[in-house]
Parts: structure tokens; C-alpha cells; sequence
């Protein structure tokens, strides 16, 4: 998003919430958390949050990593993209990123229901214009969230050679 143009004609730039997702990587596949309350119920998307005040985008990432799923990332996180997202009431700025999972089991916090590790490819498959129409029915803010959700996971998968 754009600055925006404030009463005096000066250029006042637009505030966001600064929040994370990790596509977390195990034998050729990314982790999925369904949410288990508040916003967004029930739906599956990457595990991630919120980055604190003072803290760095990367170790928020790495944080609410080890929050929501018990997993720590073996060596270093490589940013994938951004992307402005409507959440909470809010407009926040979603960074992602990508990395190896370590070794270890998930462990889901309270925040979530479920886990799953998805085969990348075949996730984008299913983000079509119909699915996204469809899921968006007719809000504008879901439908501009679920494209650049799409978008970003292109970036993702040319990334890693996958698409």
C-alpha cells in the first residue's frame, strides 16, 4: 500500500501491524496449523503471528515458530515476500519466510487444532480463481488476502525450483 496524502498536503505514510509466516520445510513439504479460535477459525495457513514491538521481523518468525507448533528452523530463515492482509480489525504487513524444520515432533499450542505437512505443489493447485471467488463471496478483503496468500506461494515455489 501506498502513503497516503494527510489535510496539509503533506505525505503521512501508512501504519501497519508487522506480522510473520514460516513455510516450513520436512522431506518436501510444508506445514500447515488449523486455527483453533479467534480470527480466522478453522482455516489452515502457515504457522506465524504477530512480531512484538522491538523485536526483530526474523526472531518473531522464529518465536511464534516454536509458540504454535514446538519446531525450531535448522540454520538460517530466507525471506520469500510481502504482502498487506486485513486481520483483527486491522491492517497488517505479512512477512514470509522459509526454512528447514529441525528435528522434533510438532507440538500444536491452544492456538490450533491441527497439523499437517501438504505437498507445496498440490496446495497451489487448488488456489483457482473459482476456489478464491468462491471462499471470498463477495468480500473483497478475503479475496485480496486468499491472492496474495497464492501470490506469495508462487514466489515460494519458484524459490525452490518448483514451479
Amino acid at each position: 500500500m501506498a502513503d497516503v496524502l494527510g489535510e496539509a498536503g503533506d505525505w503521512v505514510p501508512r501504519r501497519y501491524a508487522l506480522s510473520t509466516a514460516v513455510y516450513v520445510e520436512r522431506d518436501g513439504k510444508i506445514l500447515l496449523l488449523k486455527r483453533a479460535g479467534g480470527a480466522m477459525t478453522g482455516t489452515w495457513y502457515l504457522p506465524g503471528g504477530a512480531v512484538d514491538n522491538d523485536e526483530l521481523p526474523e526472531d518473531g518468525a522464529r518465536r511464534e515458530l516454536l509458540e504454535e507448533a514446538g519446531i525450531d528452523i535448522d540454520g538460517e530463515l530466507e525471506m520469500i515476500g510481502a504482502f498487506p492482509m486485513w486481520v483483527y480489525g486491522g491492517e497488517a504487513l505479512q512477512l514470509t519466510y522459509r526454512g528447514t524444520a529441525a528435528d522434533g515432533d510438532v507440538a500444536l499450542s491452544h492456538e490450533h487444532g491441527g497439523a499437517r505437512w501438504v505437498d507445496p505443489v498440490e496446495m497451489r493447485a487448488g488456489l483457482t480463481d473459482d476456489f478464491i471467488a468462491t471462499l471470498a463471496a463477495g468480500d473483497a478483503r478475503v479475496g485480496a488476502l486468499v491472492g496474495h496468500i497464492r501470490d506469495d506461494l508462487d514466489r515460494y515455489l519458484r524459490r525452490i525450483g518448483a514451479a
